[in-house]
């Protein structure tokens, strides 16, 4: 499996972004009337779906004749039907994941490759950094619309508290955890019954621990579960796990269900995404603060999570020329911006100015000092590998004495899929 982009070029170019503001000429295309473009989105924040409903009644107002309907869903229940009605009912516009969750539907044909819009559009400069994340086989298949990164999000009057300040290394993290309990509070609140959330500790913890080179080896296949430097993730993993730090019955709850014991106080940090602060009402975000995940091995740099989203046209569209020129639409810097700060993340244009003081600056400075990124664990390797991946990961954190035999299903899987 070939990584979703290079591992330290998006880096490289993020770091170097001219962070000014630019316009883009929209696409040309012919006078369009009475047509209804169809879009698809998990999207369903209230943030980004009021950024959404604006631009939509916007690109109607300015296609006379159009009318754009939206088809909101949930993040989890998207999951499963866009596996659905890519193939039986496809809309215009489809809002997905990009790299591998991208390729698993472009090596079927159900998405179009758009590869032209972006030398029509002029968007190739402006969107270089995160083509290689929608590229198949030197194709593009959707387009970028915002990146964003992971870490911890803690309750300040909980820290404040316990008398703590954000920790540095990972010694500090489980100093902290303990002073959590031994207050009565769950040091790490989870919902593993969405299996991805859980992901992100195996992630961290393998790229912390051993680099970015063996992680991106053991998502294409070439390194092996059952290696002793996977074997000392979990080990660092369990301490954690048997200390009692993590929320009772996690596999209980879905990720959003787990965010309420951050808000009220009753858990003092939550491992996510910027989901966290989109979830809570403005008055609670006042006492979420955030930290990167700490520093586990001095010796090992610090490489990150970035994660990009993207929209792209099915192959069974019915109107692609006005979904090209949605796209061309969404991608104005004003637009794309809206609808990147409604969710709490960052567009993905390399001209788009980030204001201080939102939360998008802080992730666009966690990805400047890094030395490196992944994308995410179901981002990165196969479909099927990541589903049994995760399963494992959830069993773990309920049954870490399992270690060893976790660890062979997850070998054997990947032997049959990349062997």
């Amino acid at each position: 499996m070939t990584p979703c982009f290079p591992r330290r070029a998006l880096l490289k170019s993020l770091s170097a972004f001219a962070l000014t503001c630019g316009m883009l000429v929209p696409l040309a295309t012919s006078a369009i009337a009475q047509e209804t473009l169809v879009i698809n989105t998990d999207r369903s924040g209230p943030g980004q779906k009021a950024a959404m409903n604006k631009i939509a009644a916007d690109f109607e107002a300015a296609n006379p004749g159009v009318k754009v309907t939206v088809n909101y869903s949930d993040v989890e229940s998207y999951k499963t039907s866009i596996r659905n009605f890519l193939v039986a009912s496809p809309p215009d516009v489809a809002f997905w994941f990009t790299g591998a969750r991208m390729r698993a539907f472009t090596k079927r044909g159900l998405f179009e490759d758009i590869s032209g819009f972006y030398k029509q559009t002029g968007l190739e400069k402006q969107m270089a950094p995160f083509l290689p994340a929608v590229t198949d086989g030197g194709r593009q298949y959707m387009m970028p619309t915002n990146f964003n990164t992971w870490g911890f999000f803690y309750n300040k009057e909980v820290f404040s508290k316990l008398g703590v300040e954000p920790p540095k290394t990972w010694n500090e993290l489980m100093a902290i955890a303990e002073k959590a309990k031994a207050a009565g509070i769950v040091p790490f609140t989870i919902g593993t019954r969405d299996l991805w959330a859980n992901a992100l500790w195996f992630d961290y913890l393998t790229k912390r621990i051993n680099g970015l080179d063996f992680y991106m080896g053991l998502m294409d296949g070439k390194e092996s579960y059952t290696d002793p430097r996977l074997k000392k993730v979990f080990d660092t993993w369990r301490v954690p796990i048997e200390k009692g730090y993590f929320l009772d019955n996690a596999s209980s709850y879905g990720w959003q269900e787990a965010i309420p014991f951050l808000s009220q106080g009753k858990a003092a940090m939550y491992l996510l995404g910027p989901y966290v602060l989109t979830s809570l009402p403005e008055e609670a975000r006042k006492n979420i603060g955030f930290f990167p995940f700490p520093t586990v091995d001095p010796a090992v740099p610090n490489f990150e999570q970035v994660s990009i989203n993207g929209v792209g046209i099915p192959k069974g569209a019915k109107n692609k020329e006005l979904a090209l020129k949605f796209l061309a639409f969404l991608a104005e810097p004003a637009n794309l911006e809206a609808f990147a700060k409604g969710g709490s993340v960052v567009p993905a244009r390399t001209d788009i100015a980030i204001d201080k003081n939102d939360f998008a600056s802080v992730q666009m400075e966690q990805v400047r000092n890094s030395a490196g990124s992944s994308q995410f664990y179901d981002r990165d390797t196969d479909p099927e590998m990541a589903q049994t991946g995760m399963k494992g990961f959830q069993e773990f954190l309920a049954r870490p004495d399992r270690e060893d035999a976790i660890l062979e299903r997850l070998e054997a899987t990947s032997k049959r899929i990349f062997k």
